[in-house]
């Protein structure tokens, strides 16, 4: 079965918004009273839809024709929402049946954020299948190889946040001093759960989708290199920041949320594409994650209160980790030069 390019964009733009829309809604999807939950929703009937299709299209290759195969979106159609099945229905009775009794609210929180980011971890990996030319570029980015680089890269911007903000401050003549969290279980979970969680939102947003939609964007009419990387770049950074969104009155705190969020996105995803090191760009978002959950150490003032806001740092370290990015791939050009050289 073949589509129009434009039918093609309209079944993946509604498929991207239900996606980051889903989780605010998902209490409110109606749902069959005569079978599991589970599998009684709307939303696993489009699962289930869509793997007919995709065993169809499979079964019958591809036919000659105008427009996109079915085949060639479903993939993504597939990653999108099956992603969204199975952490909805099944990753908070899963946790709940092996979680330890009597933990206070915010420890149970947190160990559940870990859990999750493990089960985005494994969800990745059986949603690696649907598409084995994402799957590739992916390994390509997450391949052994690529880790001494990442953690060098993340260590030396972390060092430099503070290195930066300390010497103004001290140059300003500011008495400032950097305090760190007390050191307690909850921490460690905290920590624990948001590195994790930082893996495996970049392993899906910013590497099995960004690829899938690279891989996309020449059959939906983009035109060279960079257009194709913008066709992958947008619509995956829109699903996570909408995911990252709390509704609700009063709207100029989401519409702030949704701001940051989709420029969080947007420049992960260039700095995924400029280094092709995920593990770099995950210790980036983890180390992000931790200064807005108060797990990293800040600069306070004499009375204890934090003398910059989060956003300072957040900003520095996006910052840094650019200026490594544009160093690493100057050396790399440098090197090529030189091997190309030597040649000829």
């Amino acid at each position: 079965m073949r589509v129009p390019a434009w039918l093609a964009w309209i079944l993946l733009g509604i498929t991207f918004l239900t996606a980051g829309l889903l989780r605010q809604f998902h209490s409110e999807i109606p749902r069959s009273p005569y079978v599991n939950p589970l599998v009684g929703s709307l939303l696993f009937a489009a699962v289930f839809f869509l793997l007919l299709v995709a065993a169809r299209e499979w079964r019958l290759g591809p036919l000659p024709g105008h427009g996109i195969r079915m085949g060639s979106i479903t993939p993504i159609l597939l990653m999108l929402l099956l992603e969204k099945w199975i952490s909805l229905g099944l990753y908070g009775p899963v946790f709940y049946l092996v979680a330890p009794e009597g933990l206070a609210e915010a420890n149970l929180d947190a160990r559940y954020r870990a859990f999750a980011g493990l089960g985005l971890l494994l969800t990745c990996a059986l949603l690696s299948g649907f598409s084995p030319p994402a799957w590739r570029r992916t390994w390509r980015r997450i391949r052994p190889g690529r880790w001494p680089a990442g953690v060098l890269g993340v260590a030396a911007v972390v060092a430099g946040v503070y290195l930066v903000l300390g010497g103004l401050a001290a140059a300003l003549g500011g008495r400032l001093r950097l305090h760190w969290p007390a050191p307690e279980a909850l921490l460690g979970w905290i920590l624990c759960g948001q590195a994790l969680r930082a893996f495996a939102e970049e392993y899906y947003y910013r590497s099995l989708l960004l690829a899938e939609m690279q891989r996309l964007g020449p059959r939906l009419g983009a035109r060279g290199r960079v257009a194709s990387r913008w066709v992958a770049l947008i619509p995956t950074s829109l699903v996570f920041g909408l995911e990252h969104v709390a509704l609700g009155p009063p709207w100029e705190e989401p519409l702030r949320q949704a701001a940051f969020t989709l420029a969080l996105g947007l420049l992960l995803g260039v700095l995924v594409l400029a280094t092709e090191n995920l593990p770099f760009v995950a210790g980036l978002h983890a180390f992000i994650n931790w200064l807005v959950l108060g797990a990293a150490p800040r600069f306070v003032d004499e009375t204890g209160a934090p003398a910059l806001p989060v956003g300072t740092y957040v900003g520095l370290a996006l910052a840094l980790a650019f200026v490594l990015a544009y160093l690493a791939e100057r050396r790399r050009v440098s090197r090529a030069r030189r091997g190309s050289a030597r040649a000829s």
